[in-house]
């Protein structure tokens, strides 16, 4: 983790001394969102897809332009739904989720396809679970791990209507690395989240 926040670091001073580029936007999240399980066994079984949604804050800083520095703060909501006895189970996790990805964009004419990678911080504050006609609050219960920290992948386009501003089309994948359940119970829990992001981007500085 040491190495791990020296590199990031260096990346940002980087970008800080190299930037041509700053821009801030706003995004809507249509979240698909399971759990993968792992038991004890080694068996993996991912749970069915649940329809989730989110919002959040972007600030892109480029630096030798194509490439690019993205840092964004955001609300998720994340989830899983399954069957138990006929009865239906859904879980709605919470999250405000930080993240950090290093980008490169293509631009012809005013349309800018791109593609990102890094890692992002989830700190969750609710978590509800359904069963039924059964509610269960899980943050009472202290069952499931408040941090969870991943993988972000994208992949998208930008259009830029002028040189102020651009529309953004967005595909996110998020790969939780964090075993979300306490206790030793032999399972492995994971966060699995496929997301389509629209947002709008600002120029807030060119050189």
């Amino acid at each position: 983790m040491k190495k791990l926040l020296v590199m990031v670091s260096a990346v940002l001073l980087f970008a800080t001394v190299k930037a041509q580029e700053n821009k801030i936007g706003i995004s809507f999240f249509q979240n698909y969102s399971t759990f993968r399980f792992i038991d004890s066994g080694g068996e993996k079984d991912d749970l069915n897809f649940t329809l989730k949604s989110g919002y959040g804050l972007t600030y892109r800083r480029y630096f030798n332009k194509p490439w690019f520095v993205e840092g964004g703060l955001a609300y998720n909501n994340k989830g899983a739904s399954s069957s138990l006895n006929l009865s239906r189970l859904d879980w709605s996790f919470n999250y405000v989720n930080a993240d950090l990805t290093l980008g490169y964009s293509i631009t012809s004419g005013k349309i800018s396809p791109h593609l990102a990678a890094g890692l992002y911080y989830g700190r969750l504050f609710k978590a509800d679970q359904i069963i039924g006609a059964s509610y269960y609050n899980l943050m009472d219960l202290k069952v499931i791990n408040k941090n969870d920290m991943g993988v972000r992948i994208s992949g998208g386009l930008e259009y830029a209507y002028s040189d102020m501003g651009s529309l953004l089309l967005r595909v996110n994948e998020f790969i939780g690395l964090t075993q979300l359940e306490k206790g030793d119970s032999g399972q492995k829990m994971f966060n699995r989240t496929f997301s389509i992001q629209l947002g709008m981007f600002f120029t807030i500085n060119k050189d």
